[in-house]
């Protein structure tokens, strides 16, 4: 394919006027002066479009589409009781769609790539089957990293505090968990089916919940797995004072980046979602492992976990990508929003700021260090096709000034004519050419209606109150707040 007569925005800075994008073998092949006219099924026409690098979703929960608006002004530990409470099981046909509605909300909005860290469910085969399927459906580049769990530290360190009647538990799953060999060995299984098809355009990565819910041999056997394959691997990294506590508990005082250290988890091939509440030695040793930080913004905020420090972590060479977090939890998979509250959100009158083009390329090449693709989040000769087309007659671009700027402060999505995945057209006019959209809303519509039916568990309102047990006794020993 040519994309002809296009403006073409290599990378933040790098903006060439009036080019023919020639796209080879699912990759940029030469970037040449337009020559006009070009005519023919292979020429898309550029006129008046400015082509960027699509985005990089590195952070979110297909499974959450169904449950948007949930549990609003809570934060995240009631939250999640709640989340995993009223949702119910979900089958390999849910898993798809939930995955095909999040490839659909991020494609027309110009994101052409996604890490989705799944659970809510028994993540057997069919969970890992239904998530790829609708990523190759789709056309999207898609990753999927399993959410497991098989210890949780933070019902011991309610126990710890006196909060009685605690289980194994503190936050209730729909399915007990599965012993840790048979969560790597069904990761392994859907790494040898999956990763790399569709001409390397799907992804399977290695994948624990977290560090307090997950036990030592899970997190090493997830990374030792991760790097036998040549993949990647994804799990939540302190991202309330809560899971601080718990790891601290667990590790005597120490933090849990330390401890990842320390049992050979932390490196470039590790992303680590959230890390609101890291210390000064944490981001030292994350930046000298040359480790991942994805940022949520949106749900960092919704759920009162904290604003994460990123003017450091981008101080210390930390490549900090971005992520919309589940549909339920910041209540959309809009980029652009993600984006924008990256670069606003750090801003005041005795700091730094976080910069237009610091936040397009968080939202693009670092993001794209998550999922562990060459040259993904640029449009230099040699990258990955994923192009996405905007209007430059559009609200957002008509009057930009400084076209960074106006991308990350401005722009909402609705500017996006067409996308490319690997040089496949897999939206054309604001249009999915691979799917339907009234198929998606229809099955989404249908979950909801579903999931508003269930029943929860008859322990889960004692759940929640052992949750704000644990708040109120944490917040007394340490004379801080630990929001409910």
């Amino acid at each position: 394919m040519i994309v002809a007569g296009v403006d073409l925005l290599v990378a933040p800075g790098d903006l060439r006027t009036g080019v023919d994008v020639v796209i080879e073998g699912g990759r940029v092949a030469a970037i040449e002066p337009a020559v006009a006219p070009r005519v023919g099924d292979d020429v898309l026409d550029g006129a008046g479009l400015l082509a960027v690098p699509g985005l990089v979703n590195a952070h979110t929960h297909s499974p959450e589409n169904p449950m948007r608006g949930l549990g609003d002004g809570l934060a995240l530990e009631p939250w999640l009781a709640r989340l995993m409470g009223e949702s119910g099981p979900y089958s390999e046909e849910d898993h798809y769609w939930c995955a095909l509605a999040t490839a659909a909300e991020l494609l027309l909005s110009g994101c052409t790539a996604v890490l989705d860290h799944v659970g809510m469910t028994p993540i057997r085969d069919g969970g890992f089957d239904g998530v790829m399927r609708a990523y190759r459906d789709a056309g999207i580049r898609g990753g999927m990293a399993p959410l497991f769990s098989d210890h949780d530290y933070t019902a011991d360190l309610a126990r710890s505090l006196g909060v009685e009647g605690v289980g194994e538990a503190l936050i209730p799953q729909q399915v007990p968990a599965f012993p840790t060999p048979e969560a790597i060995a069904l990761t392994e299984d859907a790494i040898d089916r999956w990763h790399g098809s569709e001409g390397g355009r799907l992804h399977v990565l290695a994948g624990a919940s977290g560090i307090q819910w997950a036990s030592e041999e899970l997190l090493t056997g997830m990374a030792d797995l991760a790097r036998r394959r040549g993949t990647t691997m994804q799990l939540h990294v302190l991202e309330t004072r809560v899971q601080d506590a718990a790891c601290r508990a667990r590790f005597g005082g120490g933090s849990g980046v330390a401890a990842l250290d320390r049992m050979g988890v932390l490196g470039p091939d590790v992303s680590m979602a959230h890390c609101v509440w890291l210390d000064d030695e944490d981001i030292a040793l994350i930046a000298e492992r040359g480790g991942v930080v994805v940022h949520n913004p949106a749900a960092n905020t919704r759920l009162r976990s904290g604003r994460a420090r990123i003017l450091d972590l981008l101080a210390a060479g930390v490549p900090v990508g971005v992520g919309t977090d589940g549909a339920a939890s910041s209540d959309d998979q809009q980029m652009w929003f993600a984006m924008r509250l990256a670069s606003l959100l750090h801003r005041g009158p005795d700091e730094g700021w976080v910069s237009a083009p610091e936040a397009l390329a968080m939202a693009t090449t670092s993001g794209a260090r998550a999922l562990g693709v060459p040259g993904l989040g640029t449009l230099d000769v040699g990258a990955p096709a994923d192009i996405a087309l905007l209007d430059r007659t559009s609200f957002g671009l008509a009057g930009a000034r400084e076209l960074e700027a106006s991308l990350v402060l401005s722009e909402t999505g609705t500017s996006v004519r067409h996308v490319l995945v690997a040089g496949d057209l897999v939206v054309k006019d604001r249009l999915p050419t691979r799917f339907s959209l009234p198929d998606v809303h229809a099955a989404i519509a249908e979950q909801r209606a579903r999931r508003l039916a269930v029943t929860p568990a008859p322990e889960h309102p004692a759940t929640l109150a052992r949750i704000e047990q644990t708040r109120a006794a944490l917040a007394a020993r340490d004379g801080r707040r630990y929001f409910a």
